[in-house]
C-alpha cells in the first residue's frame, strides 16, 4: 500500500487526483508559470470586482443619504399639516397646553388636572368644583367570620334559600342564589365572579376579632347598587343588606360630580369629564366649593420650536454629507471616500432640498411671514442654516398663525363634505371649483371636474388626472347630489419639503431605495461575470497542466534518448 500523499514519476507529481509539474526536464517552475498565465487571464474578473467594490460602496453612501434626508423629512412631518383621520395627532401646531391657576387657599393642582388634545381650542374659563363622584358602597349584617354559614350568622342556624338580583341601577343584573349552607366567603365569591356584569365588587372587611363584615362597591362612581329579591325565602334582609327593601347600612352614598365652568352648573357621573368643553378632558381631584380655578388653553409651542431646531440640524448633517463627497485635493483629485463625487442623486436631494427651503410661500394672508428668514433660519456664508432662538420665540408667542401659514399645507373648502386627502408638489392651481355629478345622489359621483379640467372619480375619490395642474391631489366626498365646492389652498416651506423627501426616501419605492437596488442587482449580474470567468480560467489552467504535462514527457524522453546516445558514443570509443 503507498502511504505518501504524494508519488513521483518521472517529472510529474500526483498530489491526491491532481497532476502536478516539477518541471524536472525543461528547468522550469511550471507551477508558478502555469499560475502566472492563468491569473493574467483572470484579469478582467479583477477589474469587475473592483467595480463590486465602487457599487456597494456607493450603495453604503447612497444608504448614509438616505437616513439623512430621511431625519429632515421626519422633522418637518410635524410642521406640515399631516393628511388623513391621525393628521391632527400628528400636527405640532394643534397641540395644547393647559394652564391653572388660583387665588385660593387650595392648589388648583389638587383641585383638577386638565388635559388638552388637539382639537381643543384656546380658550380661557374658570372652573369650580361643587362636589366629587362617589362610589356607591354598602355592608350587610356582621358575621362571626368568613367561613360561618349564612345559616349561622343570621338565621339562628335554621336553614334557609332563596335568590335576588345585584347590579348597578340602570344596568344589567346577575341572579345569586343561596341557602344555609353556603359562607359568607362563598357569597363573596359568588358575587365577584358576576362583577362583570353587573359592576359590583365584593369584600370582607374584618372590623374586630368575631366581626366580620360583607361590603359591596359600585365599579362606577354616581350610580347606585341596585338590589333586588329573585324567589325564594327573602335573602337580602336576612343577611342584613336591606331592610324592608331599603339599604340598611350605607357607607358612602352615590353621587354625580357637580362642578361649574364660566357659573353654568353641571353634573357628571364621573369625575373624568371629556364632554364638556370640545377636545378637553377635566379630572376632578378635590371639591373646593367657592374656589374657582382659572383654566388656559395654549398653543404648546415647545414641540414647534424642537422641529424648527431639528430641521436646521439635520440639514446641516446633509450637507456635512454631501461636503465630504465632494472633497478635491489641493492635487486637483477626489478623495478616496467621496464615491458619490459628481453623483446625479446626491445633487438631486440637495436641489430640491434647498429649493423647498428658500421658497415663498405663495397665497398666505397679507403680512403673513413667506420665508423661512422671517422666524429666524437664515443661512449662513458656508451655506449652513443658523437659527436665531430668540426671534422664533417671538414669532411663536406673538404670531402663531404666521408661524402656521409658513410651514403648514392650509385649505379652505366651502363644503365640511369635501376634504383633502392626499396632495403633491405638482399641483399648480391653488384655488379653483370642484364640480361634482350625482345625478341619481347615491353619494358615488359619476364625474367631477376641476375648474372645468376632467378628474378621476374613484368611488368617494376625485383624484386630479396626471398631466393636468391638479397632478397628486385627491379629494374625498362624503356627500350626496350634484353639487359645486370652492377649494383653495396655500403649501408651506415643510409640506414642499416633505412631499419632495419622502418620494426620494421611501424605503421600498422611493428614489434612493431604487438605486440601491439597482447596484444590487447590476452586482448580481457581476458576481455571475465572475463566476464564468472563473469556469473559463479554470479550464484553460487544465489546458496549460496538460500541456505542460506533454511537454516534459518530451523533453524527458529526449533527454533519455540523448543519454542513450551519449552512453553509446563513449562506449564506441572505448572499444577503439
Amino acid at each position: 500500500m503507498v502511504t505518501s500523499s504524494t508519488l513521483s514519476a518521472g517529472t510529474l507529481g500526483i498530489q491526491g487526483n491532481t497532476v502536478r509539474l516539477l518541471g524536472g526536464a525543461s528547468d522550469l517552475d511550471t507551477e508558478k508559470l502555469v499560475e502566472a498565465l492563468a491569473q493574467a487571464k483572470r484579469v478582467p474578473a479583477l477589474r469587475i470586482e473592483q467595480r463590486i467594490e465602487r457599487n456597494e460602496a456607493r450603495a453604503a453612501a447612497l444608504e448614509e443619504l438616505r437616513g439623512l434626508a430621511a431625519r429632515l423629512r421626519d422633522a418637518v412631518d410635524g410642521l406640515r399639516n399631516p393628511p388623513g383621520v391621525l393628521g391632527a395627532e400628528r400636527n405640532l401646531f394643534e397641540r395644547k397646553d393647559a394652564f391653572l391657576s388660583t387665588s385660593g387657599s387650595v392648589p388648583a393642582a389638587d383641585i383638577v388636572g386638565v388635559q388638552a388634545g388637539p382639537r381643543a381650542q384656546a380658550q380661557r374659563f374658570g372652573l369650580e368644583v361643587e362636589r366629587l363622584a362617589t362610589a356607591h358602597k354598602i355592608r350587610a349584617d356582621a358575621a362571626a367570620s368568613a367561613h360561618q354559614t349564612l345559616a349561622d350568622a343570621f338565621n339562628g342556624g335554621a336553614a334557609f334559600a332563596g335568590s335576588f338580583t345585584i347590579g348597578l341601577a340602570g344596568g344589567p343584573t346577575a341572579t345569586i342564589a343561596v341557602d344555609g349552607t353556603t359562607t359568607l366567603a362563598q357569597l363573596r365569591d359568588a358575587i365577584e365572579a358576576q362583577r362583570g356584569t353587573t359592576g359590583v365588587r365584593a369584600s370582607l372587611l374584618t372590623v374586630a376579632p368575631g366581626d366580620v363584615r360583607l361590603v359591596l362597591s359600585a365599579s362606577e362612581t354616581g350610580r347606585a347598587i341596585a338590589l333586588a329579591p329573585a324567589g325564594g325565602e327573602e335573602v337580602l334582609d336576612r343577611i342584613g343588606l336591606t331592610a324592608s327593601a331599603s339599604i340598611k347600612h350605607e357607607l358612602v352614598a352615590a353621587q354625580t360630580a357637580r362642578f361649574s365652568i364660566d357659573g353654568q352648573v353641571l353634573e357628571r357621573s364621573s369625575n373624568l369629564v371629556g364632554d364638556a368643553v370640545p377636545g378637553v378632558t377635566l379630572n376632578l381631584f378635590r371639591a373646593a366649593p367657592g374656589q374657582v380655578v382659572d383654566v388656559g388653553i395654549e398653543p404648546a409651542t415647545a414641540g414647534v420650536r424642537g422641529a424648527v431646531r431639528e430641521l436646521v440640524e439635520a440639514y446641516n448633517a446633509l450637507r456635512a454629507f454631501a461636503a465630504k463627497h465632494q472633497t478635491v485635493s489641493e492635487s486637483g483629485r477626489v478623495a478616496s471616500d467621496a464615491v458619490l463625487f459628481g453623483d446625479n442623486l446626491l445633487r438631486r436631494v440637495l436641489g430640491e432640498v434647498d429649493a423647498a427651503l428658500g421658497m415663498r410661500v405663495e397665497g398666505v394672508p397679507s403680512g403673513s411671514f413667506d420665508q423661512l428668514a422671517a422666524i429666524g433660519v437664515r443661512r449662513h456664508g458656508s451655506g449652513d442654516l443658523v437659527l436665531d432662538e430668540a426671534k422664533l420665540e417671538r414669532a411663536l408667542a406673538g404670531d402663531f398663525e404666521k408661524v402656521r401659514d409658513l410651514f403648514e399645507f392650509r385649505a379652505t373648502i366651502s363644503s365640511p363634505e369635501l376634504r383633502v386627502a392626499t396632495r403633491s408638489n405638482l399641483i399648480t392651481d391653488r384655488s379653483f371649483s370642484v364640480a361634482i355629478t350625482d345625478a341619481d345622489n347615491d353619494g358615488v359621483p359619476e364625474s367631477a371636474t376641476l375648474d372645468g379640467v376632467a378628474a378621476l372619480v374613484e368611488g368617494g375619490r376625485i383624484k386630479g388626472a396626471p398631466g393636468t395642474a391638479y397632478e397628486g391631489l385627491e379629494l374625498a366626498w362624503v356627500g350626496s347630489g350634484s353639487q359645486t365646492v370652492e377649494v383653495s389652498f396655500t403649501q408651506g416651506v415643510a409640506d414642499r419639503l416633505f412631499n419632495a423627501l419622502d418620494r426620494l426616501t421611501d424605503a421600498f419605492e422611493g428614489t434612493i431605495a431604487n438605486s440601491v437596488r439597482a447596484l444590487g442587482e447590476d452586482n448580481g449580474r457581476l458576481s455571475r461575470e465572475i463566476e464564468r470567468i472563473n469556469e473559463r480560467v479554470e479550464r484553460y489552467r487544465k489546458e496549460l497542466y496538460e500541456k505542460f504535462s506533454r511537454l516534459e514527457q518530451t523533453l524527458a524522453l529526449t533527454k533519455t534518448l540523448l543519454q542513450q546516445v551519449e552512453a553509446q558514443a563513449r562506449a564506441f570509443e572505448a572499444k577503439r
